[in-house]
This record gives structure tokens, sequence and C-alpha cells, in this order.
């Protein structure tokens, strides 16, 4: 069976796909939070399990993890408690950030973690990080600028620490971003998974190359 998509949908989600990359702040806000009030991702409430945990556990050395795209609070619940020690979360949308923030009072994790409003392509860290994860988000920024916004917050990774990158793995829908990744970075593993279809990159500065 065949599914035929209207021309006007396509218009109207191409229209919204540029509007959440390069719209202002504000039309961002607006756009996600409409979003996440009608349920368009209640089916991301429940991931446990999912192929990035392990690593941002692994890598966050139980320290702190900055969630650049943190939506409704679903990694910042199903990580395991144990494996970091403060957890920040920065989201556009303040009705996904209020739902992740009960979740979290819900699940006992409210005293380590916190809840930012801010667009992920300008918010100021307010401190030094082990992990910057971007779960599905870092498709979201202008492709030309995703090499200044990695290199800037480069600066807030403390010693040793990384970046980690989670992505539908699609083709070559994502091979700009990937190639950028791999060119201007260093990778330090790798995992791709078939269930779900996601591509998992760990990496950090180049050395000699953060001043």
């Amino acid at each position: 069976m065949s599914i035929s998509i209207k021309p006007g949908t396509r218009v109207r989600n191409a229209l919204r796909g540029l509007l959440q990359v390069y719209g202002t702040e504000s039309i961002k806000r607006r756009l996600w939070n409409l979003e996440f009030s009608r349920g368009r991702w209640d089916c991301l409430d429940a991931t446990p399990g999912d192929c990035v945990y392990s690593y941002v556990e692994k890598y966050a050395n139980k320290g702190c993890i900055l969630d650049l795209g943190c939506g409704s609070g679903s990694t910042a619940n199903e990580l395991d408690a144990a494996a970091y020690e403060r957890y920040i979360g920065v989201d556009v949308s303040e009705v996904a950030l209020e739902k992740a923030a009960r979740r979290s009072r819900a699940n006992g994790r409210a005293d380590n973690s916190e809840f930012v409003r801010s667009d992920i392509s300008s918010y100021i860290p307010r401190r030094h990080v082990d992990v910057i994860l971007f779960r599905d988000s870092l498709y979201y920024l202008p492709h030309t600028r995703i090499k200044a916004v990695l290199d800037r917050y480069s600066h807030f990774l403390n010693e040793g620490g990384v970046f980690v990158v989670r992505m539908l793995y699609a083709g070559d829908r994502y091979k700009g971003i990937v190639d950028t990744i791999e060119s201007d970075f260093e990778v330090v593993d790798r995992h791709r998974s078939d269930q779900p279809k996601a591509l998992v990159t760990v990496f950090r500065a180049r050395p000699g190359t953060r001043v």
C-alpha cells in the first residue's frame, strides 16, 4: 500500500524545517512550544536503553553533563543516576522544560538537575562540564555554523571532556555534519545502531587547537 503526501503538507513540513533551523529564537520558541503542547513529541517520553546512554555514562565519569536540546527530559530521567553528579538541560521550549522538571521531581532527581531555556546556538554555559550532549539536536543548527558552535562550546569542556552526538542514521542525509566532525575534531568513539537507526559519535577538539 502506498501513502501519498499532499503537496500542501510537504510545503508546510519544509517551511517548518527551515524555521526550526534558521528562525529567530522567538520563532523557534513558539514553534517548539506548540509542538510539545500538542503532543507531537510524546513518542520520545520513554526511550529506556537508548544507544546513546552508555556513551554519555561512560564519558561523564561521574561529573557534569550539559544536554543541548533536552526536550521533555527523557535523557535526564533515564540515564543511570550514579553515572553523573550534575545534569544541565537546555531547550528553547519552556513547555518541554516544565515537563522535564516535573519528571525529574517525580523521579527524585531534582536536586542534581537544572533546566535552562535558551536557543542552543547561543547558550553560554555557566560552568565547565565533562560531556556536552547533542541528542538529535545538532541538525537544528545551520550547517555553516556547526563548526563555530562546536568550537565555542569546546571551551567549556573539562580536561578530557567530550562531545557526544546522536543522530538519525539515514544514509547520506547528514553526511555534511559527519564530515565536519570527522575533519575538524578528534573522534574518540563511534557506534552505529540499526534498532533504532542511529549514529553515536564521541569527539573533542584536536590537541593544540583549543586556546
